[in-house]
C-alpha cells in the first residue's frame, strides 16, 4: 500500500507540472522555463550521479556521447521547450491527455524505422489515440478538419511527444553507462545546448511575481527531482510493467487540479481522452506468448521503446523490468 501511495504522489507530482507551465508560461518565456528548470535540476543531479557511480568521463566512448548528446537536444531541450510553448496556448487539460500519444508515435518509429514487429491491435489503438486526439483539439468539431483551424498549444503538443520518442531512441542506444549518469549527463548537455541563445531571448524580470518564481521552483525541485526520487524507491518494490500503469492517473489528476481551481472541463476532453488512454492501452500491452526467461531479455529493447515512459524509468534509475 505504501509504494502505491508513492507512486500516486510521483505522478500528481508529475500533473502538476502541466499546471505551474501554465502559470509560468505567463511570466517567462517556454525558452527560459526549459533553461531555468534543468539548471536547478542538474546542480541536483549531478552531485548525486557522480556520488552514487564513480565513472571516469574520459572513458565514455564517442557513441555515448553523441547519444547523450541527442538526448539532452531532443529530451531536455526540444521537448520541455515545446510543452511549455503548448501551455501558452492550450489548457493543462488538452497538453496532458495530447502528452499520451507519446507510445503511438513510439510505435510507428519502431515498426517504420527500427522494423520492429507490430501487431493489428496496436494499430488499432493507433487509431483510436489518433481519432481520441482529434476530439481534442478540434474540440469535439470535426467539421474543423476541413478548415485547418487547430489550436496552436495542441499541435505544438504533438512536436513535443515526437521529441520525446527520439529522446527514448537514443537513450535505447546506451548501455555502457548506469542510468542516473545518463540522466544526470544529457542533462547537462542539455543546459549547455540552450545557455548560448539565452542573451538573445529576453527575460521580463521586471514581470515576474512570487508564483512565477514559486512556479519554477515546483517544475524544477518537484516535477523533476522529486518525483523521479519517489519513482524510483517505487520501482525497487514494484515490477515496472506494475508501476506504468499509474502513468495514466496523470491526466486524471490534471484534471481534477483543474477543476479545483475553477477551470471548466468539456465533455470532448472526457471523450476524447478516454480514446485515448484505451488506444494506448492497446498499444502498451504486451502481446500474449510464452516466452522464456533468454527470450524475454532479447525482447526487452523493443518493449522499452513502445513504451516510452518504461524506458524513462530504466534510464533514470529503475532496477527492477
Amino acid at each position: 500500500m505504501q509504494i502505491w501511495i508513492f507512486l500516486m504522489l510521483c505522478n500528481l507530482l508529475w500533473a502538476g507540472n502541466f499546471i505551474s507551465g501554465k502559470i509560468a508560461t505567463a511570466e517567462f518565456p517556454p525558452f527560459w522555463i526549459s533553461l531555468l528548470r534543468w539548471n536547478i535540476a542538474v546542480v541536483i543531479l549531478l552531485p548525486l550521479a557522480f556520488w552514487a557511480q564513480k565513472i571516469n568521463l574520459k572513458s565514455i566512448d564517442r557513441k555515448t556521447w553523441f547519444n547523450l548528446a541527442a538526448m539532452g537536444l531532443c529530451g531536455i531541450d526540444l521537448f520541455t521547450i515545446f510543452t511549455y510553448s503548448a501551455l501558452q496556448y492550450s489548457s493543462p487539460v488538452n497538453v496532458s491527455l495530447i502528452s499520451t500519444l507519446t507510445p503511438a508515435f513510439a510505435m510507428l518509429f519502431a515498426a517504420l524505422v527500427l522494423k520492429v514487429r507490430t501487431y493489428p491491435r496496436q494499430y488499432f489503438g493507433l487509431l483510436l489515440a489518433i481519432f481520441g486526439v482529434l476530439i481534442i483539439i478540434t474540440a469535439g468539431n470535426l467539421s474543423t478538419l476541413l478548415t485547418m483551424e487547430f489550436n496552436r498549444g495542441d499541435l505544438l503538443m504533438l512536436f513535443a511527444d515526437m521529441s520525446w520518442v527520439l529522446y527514448t531512441a537514443a537513450g535505447k542506444n546506451i548501455t555502457t553507462l548506469p542510468p542516473i549518469m545518463t540522466t544526470a549527463l544529457s542533462t547537462l548537455l542539455g543546459v549547455l545546448f540552450l545557455l548560448p541563445f539565452a542573451p538573445f531571448i529576453p527575460l521580463p524580470v521586471e514581470a515576474i511575481s512570487r508564483a512565477g518564481v514559486a512556479s519554477i521552483l515546483y517544475i524544477s525541485l518537484g516535477a523533476s527531482v522529486c518525483a523521479f526520487i519517489l519513482w524510483n524507491f517505487a520501482l525497487q518494490r514494484v515490477n515496472l510493467t506494475t508501476a506504468s500503469i499509474s502513468m495514466n492517473l496523470i491526466p486524471l489528476y490534471t484534471v481534477a487540479i483543474t477543476l479545483l481551481l475553477g477551470e471548466t472541463f468539456k465533455s470532448s476532453q472526457l471523450f476524447g481522452g478516454l480514446l485515448v488512454l484505451v488506444g494506448i492501452c492497446c498499444i502498451s500491452l504486451p502481446q500474449r506468448s510464452s516466452y522464456s526467461s533468454d527470450a524475454a531479455k532479447t525482447i526487452l529493447g523493443q518493449k522499452l521503446l513502445l513504451h516510452p515512459l518504461r524506458l524513462l524509468t530504466f534510464l533514470i534509475g529503475g532496477k527492477s523490468l
